[in-house]
């Protein structure tokens, strides 16, 4: 038989007790303040089972509510972030950075959320196009080799599938609309180069 918890958040009033954070099996003691929880007779009979104590479930009762003071563990700042939202821009409590990214995503316009995506695409798409292109001319300098001497092929496969990569960076940075300067900065092409890419 598996042991099992149960965490609850709690963003209503669950009996009487001043603690925010509550851990128990068929009592529930104030992990901070020490005191005894008392569910209320109506709530007794869904919180608590009637099972033979060796196998209740521990319960872990979080009072979002309660929480009023400065966060200074972890699971605080997890607690401060269910009640107010706020994540700390220095956290380093595991989840929250995610979570933080999460909400920042979350939080933008359908426009804002579309250009994000495709921005995203588009960086997909020119890791791949430049995986592509170095496969490409590898392959093509290998070819090439074969007839002209193994050194010389490489040497020449490498030349060419490099250059042939920093014409797809340069194609793709342009169909970004980056700035000429950036692009010329980045792969390293003369202005007429690039400007010659459709």
């Amino acid at each position: 038989m598996k042991k099992v918890y149960s965490i609850s958040i709690l963003y209503f009033d669950l009996g009487v007790g001043t603690d925010y954070f509550y851990h128990g099996q068929n009592y529930f003691v104030g992990v901070h303040t020490g005191d005894l929880l008392r569910i209320n007779a109506r709530d007794r009979d869904v919180v608590v089972p009637r099972l033979p104590a060796e196998i209740f479930p521990e319960y872990i009762l979080i009072r979002v509510n309660e929480f009023d003071k400065v966060a200074s563990t972890p699971l605080d700042e997890w607690i401060e972030y269910l009640k107010d939202g706020t994540i700390r821009p220095d956290t380093t409590v595991p989840g929250l950075r995610e979570a933080r990214e999460k909400l920042k995503y979350d939080s933008m316009s359908r426009g804002e959320r579309y250009a994000y995506d495709e921005h995203l695409t588009n960086v997909v798409i020119q890791e791949d196009a430049i995986e592509n292109a170095k496969w490409e001319g590898l392959v093509e300098g290998r070819a090439e080799g074969l007839e002209m001497g193994r050194a010389e092929g490489l040497e020449m496969g490498r030349a060419e599938g490099g250059k042939q990569t920093q014409l797809e960076i340069a194609h793709n940075l342009k169909k970004l609309s980056l700035p000429l300067e950036t692009i010329i900065q980045v792969t390293g092409l003369s202005v007429e180069e690039i400007e010659s890419l459709k």
